[in-house]
C-alpha cells in the first residue's frame, strides 16, 4: 500500500501521512511545503530591517518546523528549548542557512539572550 493521509495538514502546514508496511507494522511521514515560507523570508529580508515601529523588537528569522524536527532528530538538540538560543543563534548567522533569514545583521548573545 502506498502513503494516505492520516491527519490533515496543521496550522504550521505540515501533512501527515501513514503506510501499512504489509507485515504488521505502520510507517508515519511528515511533510510540509517549504517554498512558500522560504519565498516569504526572501521578500520580508527586502521589505524593511525587521523592526517593530517603536524599534524595541527585531523580526530576524522563520524557520520551518520541517527542520527543526530535522534539527531534533539528526542532530539530537530541541531548537525551540531557550537553553539552546546559541545554537540557533549559530545557525542563523551562518551563510549556509541564509534563507532562513528574514532581517540582515548579525545575532549575538547579551547577559544570555540572543540579540
Amino acid at each position: 500500500m502506498g502513503w494516505r493521509p492520516f491527519l490533515p495538514a496543521d496550522a504550521t502546514g505540515i501533512s501527515h501521512f501513514r503506510q501499512d508496511n504489509g507485515d504488521g507494522t505502520v510507517s508515519y511521514k511528515a511533510v510540509q511545503e517549504n517554498d512558500p515560507i522560504l519565498d516569504r523570508n526572501a521578500a520580508m529580508r527586502t521589505h524593511n530591517d525587521g523592526y517593530t515601529p517603536s524599534r524595541e523588537m527585531r523580526r530576524v528569522a522563520s524557520i520551518p518546523m520541517q527542520l527543526i524536527y530535522h534539527w531534533q532528530a539528526t542532530e539530537g538538540w530541541d531548537p525551540l528549548d531557550p537553553a539552546n538560543a546559541d545554537r540557533i543563534m549559530r545557525k542563523l548567522n551562518d551563510p549556509d542557512y541564509a534563507y532562513l533569514r528574514t532581517a540582515d545583521g548579525q545575532l549575538g548573545m547579551s547577559n544570555g539572550v540572543m540579540r
